[in-house]
């Protein structure tokens, strides 16, 4: 199925919102899957509205020709993806559940974020939480762009953080599980140490969606939402 060149971008992102629901973000998708995916971000790429996507990690003072218009910073959560260090996340065998993936967007830092969940056949193990537990590990990047290299963001690893809660923001009495552990004993390493960590290119930004693609050529679909991390 082609994608008609004649879409607007909601319907577009329309297309991309619906089959990232039916292949389950990405991880289930078929090669005519992600081929269909590719082609509608292609489209969409042509349409973003935004034409200095990177300037909220612009450095050494530069500034973005205009200050209206989205922002790549904020927090957003994963819609969809190819790329196959996250699609292999999703394992029956983990000894934790994967809930949502997102990223929050903090000038100069971009934070890697996943949720981990207590897997379904730990339910009646004692001390393994409830079903609201839940252990956030992030990955912390510094980005870094200009006016010239715009829209790519190059990354640094600057540092790994680990955290507990649950889904009414704490954890509270329940003081057993993992979750449990690290909301009383959060992780955070941050050195003055910066190794390289790879670039993306934005391809897309309006106001409730964000679309990426690695300098590995995968691409990451994103909305924007502030709730749950």
């Amino acid at each position: 199925m082609k994608v008609c060149m004649l879409l607007s971008p909601e319907q577009l992102k329309d297309d991309l919102v619906a089959l990232a629901a039916s292949t389950r973000r990405g991880f289930v998708a078929s090669r005519k899957d992600r081929d269909r995916a590719k082609r509608i971000i292609h489209e969409l790429s042509k349409l973003s509205p935004t034409e200095e996507p990177a300037a909220a990690y612009y450095t050494n003072n530069a500034q973005a020709t205009s200050e209206d218009g989205p922002s790549l910073a904020g927090k957003w959560t994963l819609l969809y993806t190819d790329a196959p260090d996250i699609t292999s996340l999703d394992s029956p065998v983990s000894i934790q559940k994967l809930g949502r993936i997102g990223q929050e967007c903090n000038p100069p830092l971009i934070k890697n974020v996943i949720e981990w969940k207590r897997p379904d056949w730990a339910s009646s193990f004692p001390f393994s939480g409830d079903d609201n537990s839940r252990i956030l590990q992030k990955v912390v990047t510094e980005g870094s762009s200009s006016p010239a290299d715009n829209p790519t963001v190059d990354l640094k690893l600057v540092g790994f953080e680990i955290s507990g809660t649950n889904d009414n923001g704490s954890i509270g009495g329940d003081t057993s599980g993992p979750a449990a552990f690290f909301e009383q004993n959060p992780i955070k390493l941050q050195g003055f140490l910066k190794g390289p960590f790879g670039k993306f290119d934005i391809l897309y930004l309006d106001d409730d969606m964000r679309i990426t693609k690695t300098y590995q050529g995968y691409y990451a679909v994103n909305i924007r939402e502030e709730e749950w991390f």
